[in-house]
C-alpha cells in the first residue's frame, strides 16, 4: 500500500536551519564591508591632505623664488682667453706724486642790511654823581655828559647841578657848564635869586662847582671858571642859543635851523617827499597852519596848528608865522631813544609823547622824563642821576648850554 507523506513542514524546517547557519557568514561579510569602507574613507582623507600640503609648499616655494619659472637658456660656449698679469709696480719703478690739497673756497659774507634810523634824533648821556660836605651840609653833585651817539669817544657838552629842598619845594641849582672838553668851564649858571634860595652866592656856587666830577677826570679851581653873561632863569629861554635864524621876506616866516617845534601836528602828517620850500608854501596856503618842522634827512613836512616849545634837532628846520614868533621858547631838553633815566620822580600820568615833552619843557621843576609808548605813560623827574639801556623807553633830560 502506497503511503503519501506531507513534506511541507519538513522543507520549512530545513530552510530555517539553512538560514540560521548563514547568519554568521552574513555578519562576517558585513563587518568586512564596513572595514573596507572605513579604509577607503581614510585613504581619501589622507590623499586630500597630502594634496593640500603639496599645494601650500609649491606656493611658498614660488613666493620665495626657490623655483625659476623662466626657461633656462644655455650659455654659449665662449673660449676663455688668458690675459697675462701685469707686473706690480714698485716704488723704485715709479715715484709717487702727492696730490695737491685744494684750497678751501672762502664764501664772501653778505653785508648786513643797514637799519633805517628813526626820524627822532638819538642822543646819548652819561652821568657822574658825587656827594660832598659843603658848608656843614651834604650836597649831591650830578654831572651829565652829552654824546652824539654811543660810539663817540668824547662828549660835546657837559653840565653840573645839584638840588635842595626849600620849604617843601625841590630847587634845582645849575652850577657849571662845559661846552667842550677843551673849553673853559662856566660858573655859576643859575640866577642869583635861585642861588639865594639854597643859601649860595656867586662865589660859593663857584666854590661848590670845583667839586663837580667830570668823566675826563679834570678838576678846576675857582679861578678857572668863566662867568656867564647870559644867565637863565627857569627851564626855558625866550632867546635862542647860537644857531641859524632868518626871516623869509616873501612869506614872512621866521626860519630857525637845528630846532623842532614839538607837538600841535595837523591831521595826516607828515607830508613826505617834498622840499623845505614846498613845506613852507603848503603852510602858507593853509590858514590853520601856524608853523612847520621840516626834517631834512627824510624830506618830511610836519604842519602845525601852533608852536611854542622848540627842542634841539640837528636834522630839522622850523619855520613859524610872525603871529606866533613871540610865543617861541627854546628848551634845553635833549633826547635819548632806548634809554631810561632814574632819579627823583614827582609825577606820572598818561600822555602822548609830544605832550610828555611839552609837560617837562614847560615846568621849571622838571629835569627829565621817561616815556613808555606801550602804556602811553609819562614820568617827570625833579632830578636825574643816571641812565640805563631800555628798548621800551624814550627819555629826555634838561642840559645846560644847549
Amino acid at each position: 500500500m502506497l503511503v503519501r507523506h506531507n513534506t511541507a513542514l519538513l522543507e520549512q524546517a530545513v530552510g530555517l536551519i539553512v538560514k540560521r547557519s548563514a547568519i554568521p557568514t552574513l555578519q562576517a561579510e558585513a563587518a568586512a564591508q564596513e572595514k573596507i569602507s572605513r579604509a577607503a574613507a581614510l585613504r581619501r582623507i589622507a590623499t586630500g591632505g597630502a594634496i593640500a600640503v603639496a599645494a601650500v609648499g609649491i606656493g611658498l616655494g614660488l613666493k620665495l623664488g626657490l623655483w625659476d619659472t623662466r626657461p633656462t637658456i644655455p650659455e654659449p660656449n665662449i673660449p676663455r682667453v688668458e690675459v697675462p698679469a701685469q707686473p706690480a709696480e714698485t716704488k723704485a719703478d715709479k715715484p709717487s706724486i702727492p696730490l695737491p690739497t685744494p684750497r678751501p673756497t672762502q664764501v664772501p659774507t653778505p653785508p648786513m642790511p643797514t637799519k633805517d634810523p628813526d626820524v627822532v634824533t638819538v642822543d646819548f648821556t652819561k652821568f657822574a654823581t658825587k656827594t660832598i660836605d659843603f658848608q656843614g651840609e651834604k650836597w649831591e653833585l650830578v654831572s651829565g655828559h652829552h654824546f652824539k651817539d654811543e660810539k663817540d669817544s668824547s662828549w660835546d657838552t657837559a653840565w653840573c647841578y645839584s638840588h635842595r629842598m626849600v620849604n617843601g619845594v625841590d630847587v634845582n641849582v645849575q652850577l657849571a657848564n662845559r661846552v667842550g672838553p677843551e673849553t673853559q668851564p662856566v660858573s655859576p649858571i643859575s640866577a642869583r635869586e635861585t642861588l639865594a634860595q639854597v643859601g649860595l652866592t656867586d662865589a660859593t656856587a663857584i666854590q661848590l662847582a670845583t667839586n663837580c666830577a667830570w668823566l675826563d677826570g679834570r678838576t678846576f679851581a675857582a679861578s678857572d671858571f668863566a662867568t656867564d653873561p647870559h644867565r637863565e632863569v627857569g627851564a626855558v629861554s625866550t632867546q635862542p642859543p647860537v644857531m641859524t635864524t632868518a626871516t623869509d621876506s616873501d612869506t614872512g616866516f621866521v626860519v630857525v635851523s637845528g630846532w623842532d617845534a614839538i607837538g600841535n601836528d595837523l591831521p595826516n602828517m607828515p607830508i613826505r617827499g617834498v622840499t623845505a620850500e614846498q613845506c613852507q608854501s603848503a603852510c602858507d596856503r593853509d590858514f590853520t597852519c601856524l608853523a612847520v618842522t621840516y626834517n631834512t634827512k627824510y624830506q618830511a613836512c610836519f604842519m602845525k596848528g601852533d608852536a611854542s616849545v622848540l627842542v634841539k634837532s640837528e636834522e630839522s628846520v622850523m619855520a613859524a608865522k610872525k603871529v606866533v614868533e613871540s610865543n617861541l621858547h627854546y628848551s634845553n631838553l635833549v633826547f635819548a631813544k632806548n634809554t631810561e633815566v632814574s632819579g627823583a620822580p614827582y609825577w606820572t600820568g598818561q600822555l602822548r609823547y609830544p605832550d610828555c615833552i611839552l609837560q617837562c619843557a614847560n615846568e621849571n621843576s622838571c629835569m627829565g622824563f621817561n616815556f613808555r609808548s606801550k602804556e602811553m605813560s609819562c614820568t617827570l623827574f625833579k632830578s636825574v642821576t643816571q641812565s640805563v639801556d631800555n628798548v621800551a623807553v624814550a627819555s629826555g633830560i634838561k642840559s645846560v648850554g644847549n
